[in-house]
């Protein structure tokens, strides 16, 4: 019965996928239906021909789209969800294909973010004025990624700076006093290439704590404010070398409100900053070997602050990352690719918690990949070994360390039935290694293991790409929380979880629509105790529908996601309604407006919390083409 219960669930949104492509006919596109994307392999392949399940997300879609952060925009792709401490700022947690928040990783133009000692992610509210282009992979890519990349991987990519040197730059403003302004200049110039951007985003935003549930917390509102500044050169030594320079710098504000305050007017703020500087350098030793070496250093600290004080227990966190990657692509034949190279870094974080504690985090990976053809069949094999070292840095305290080793691999196959019609599978194993706070309180822990499968099957012509997709991944040794006397805690590694579901996504061109549509249905548990992982749903999906009518646009996004379990309580089942349009005024000139959760829907991302209700928000954009 639960089988037949699973099939019924996802029935739908497939029938329904499948009546579209039936009904697909060649128009003008304005998305691009087959894109080239990287993620999947490390090299260079037609997304209908991707082995992995990838998705993109371009420039031209995030403005479309007018999302404010970007946990809002990825949100409806397949694989994703997140869960969100209130307004923007706060703590958010993105989980990819099931997996804990701490099971992904993101790149930023290739290079893997900082984290902080939890593990946490601490770019997820990058501006989205800086982004060129998102590439979503589902599902374990450890043998491409390494260390914790079992949910899979958010690679970014940003502005490079295109075509003739000219200004940019955009204005939003809407509900609850929000604004949203960026300004840059960018394009080539002789043997250079650069963008410089600049930008600043406020909200005086809502209750981060739903008062109602937690009655202690401030029931003020909850502002964010941030600026941003980012800069990139490059310069062409040769039209097969170039070498060049990046930096990204951000700092933040964000009001909250805290359950167990000492009074219900405390003022709750985390301040946080991020600074990330990176050298690169390109060469093409033929035309089909081209390598890149990237070296970076970054710094993020941020604060929590409690009526203009910061707290003297877990008050400041700061963290430094050195990190070097050296990638290799050779297309050694037209029908052979390979892959390989080597990443190092050096993590060290710095926690006050009433007694300070120094960590140190060492991360090793070799690795190599290869892609082959045989006529309509195609391999994917990638092998990687890593190796993290973690050890407590604390003066005057006794020396412990944690050490993890793993090799890792990925095996894939495709098979094109017809030009359009292809199937595909993939198996691979994954690790995860216990971070420094969790060596902190438990030395002795062991990495998480994963192992994973994959089977799928896609359809592919010129207005219309379908991907249909069978998941299951189980993860042994997992890293839990166990509660000791008072106030103290530690980890062990005891867990065991698993997540087996179906997906199915869609990018079409329809009689004059452009068509995105996710849909998944999925059982994240907890085997150990038998109950739903926190915070995911086991259906959810989206639908997105616009058209052009000469330089009008006007779309239409529906989300919807089922009950999720929170702790002891259940968060509601929700459906989102927003609609977005645009007029292009002139070449340079395009004015946008967006209505979102038009029907003002309440719903809750972590128990206790609210979220934003409706609001209409309008922005001027100058974008001259290049």
């Amino acid at each position: 019965m639960k089988n037949r219960t699973f099939r019924a669930r996802f029935a739908v949104p497939v029938l329904s996928i499948l009546s579209l492509a039936l009904g697909a006919s060649l128009r003008a596109q304005s998305i691009e239906i087959n894109p080239v994307v990287i993620t999947g392999a490390r090299l260079e392949q037609p997304l209908s021909q991707v082995l992995t399940s990838v998705s993109v997300i371009t420039r031209q879609e995030i403005e479309k789209s007018q999302s404010p952060t970007l946990a809002d925009l990825l949100q409806g792709e397949a694989g994703f969800e997140f869960g969100r401490n209130g307004g923007p700022g706060t703590t958010t947690s993105f989980f990819l294909r099931g997996q804990n928040s701490i099971n992904a990783v993101v790149l930023i133009d290739g290079v893997r973010s900082q984290v902080d000692s939890l593990g946490s992610l601490q770019v997820l509210d990058v501006p989205l004025s800086q982004i060129e282009r998102i590439e979503l992979l589902r599902g374990n890519a450890s043998a491409l990624y390494g260390d914790a990349a079992i949910g899979g991987v958010i690679s970014i990519t940003t502005r490079h700076g295109k075509g003739t040197p000219a200004a940019y730059g955009s204005v939003s403003y809407g509900s609850r006093n929000s604004v949203d302004a960026s300004v840059g200049y960018g394009g080539k110039s002789e043997d250079y290439r650069f963008n410089v951007q600049a930008g600043i985003k406020k909200t005086d935003g809502f209750s981060a704590i739903n008062t109602q549930q937690q009655p202690t917390a401030n029931p003020d509102r909850d502002g964010y404010s941030g600026e941003f500044m980012s800069a990139r050169v490059e310069k062409m030594l040769s039209s097969d070398a170039s070498v060049g320079v990046r930096w990204l710098g951000d700092r933040s504000t964000a009001e909250t409100d805290n359950a167990w305050a000492s009074s219900p007017l405390d003022i709750q703020e985390f301040k946080k900053r991020n600074n990330t500087l990176g050298v690169f350098w390109r060469q093409a030793f033929t035309s089909d070997w081209v390598s890149q070496l990237d070296v970076s250093t970054s710094s993020l600290t941020y604060e929590d602050i409690e009526n203009g004080q910061r707290l003297s227990s877990y008050g400041l966190f700061d963290g430094r990352q050195n990190l070097l990657r050296w990638f290799n692509t050779w297309q050694a034949g037209a029908d052979t690719a390979v892959s390989f190279g080597a990443d190092l870094s050096r993590d060290n974080f710095k926690v006050d918690r009433g007694n300070a504690y120094e960590m140190q985090r060492d991360a090793n990976g070799i690795f190599a990949g290869l892609t082959q053809k045989f006529g309509a069949l195609t391999a994917q094999v990638n092998i990687r070994h890593d190796d993290v070292k973690v050890e407590n840095k604390e003066p005057n305290t006794p020396s412990s360390s944690n050490r993890s080793a793993a090799d890792t691999g990925l095996l894939g196959l495709r098979y094109a039935i017809t030009p359009a019609w292809s199937v595909t599978g993939t198996l691979s194993n994954g690790f995860r290694a216990p971070t420094a706070s969790e060596v902190s309180k438990n030395p002795q822990l062991k990495p998480e293991t994963h192992k994973s499968s994959e089977i799928g099957a896609s359809y592919a012509v010129d207005s219309l790409l379908a991907r249909f997709v069978y998941f299951d991944t189980r993860t042994s040794d997992a890293i839990v929380y166990k509660p000791l006397e008072g106030w103290d805690y530690t980890y062990e590694s005891v867990g065991r979880v698993s997540n087996k579901g179906l997906e199915a996504t869609l990018r079409s061109q329809w009689r004059g629509y452009t068509i995105k549509a996710s849909a998944v249905t999925q059982d994240p548990l907890n085997e150990v105790s038998q109950k739903p992982l926190s915070r995911r749903a086991k259906n959810y999906g989206s639908l997105d529908i616009s058209r052009s009518y000469g330089s009008y646009e006007v779309g239409t996004r529906l989300y919807a996601s089922g009950a999720r379990q929170d702790s002891l309580h259940t968060l509601a089942g929700y459906s989102l309604l927003s609609f977005y349009a645009s007029q292009k005024i002139d070449e340079n000139w395009t004015v946008r407006v967006r209505l979102e959760n038009a029907f003002n829907k309440q719903y809750q991302l972590a128990y206790g919390y609210n979220t934003p209700g409706r609001g209409v928000f309008a922005t001027l954009q100058y974008s001259p083409k290049q």
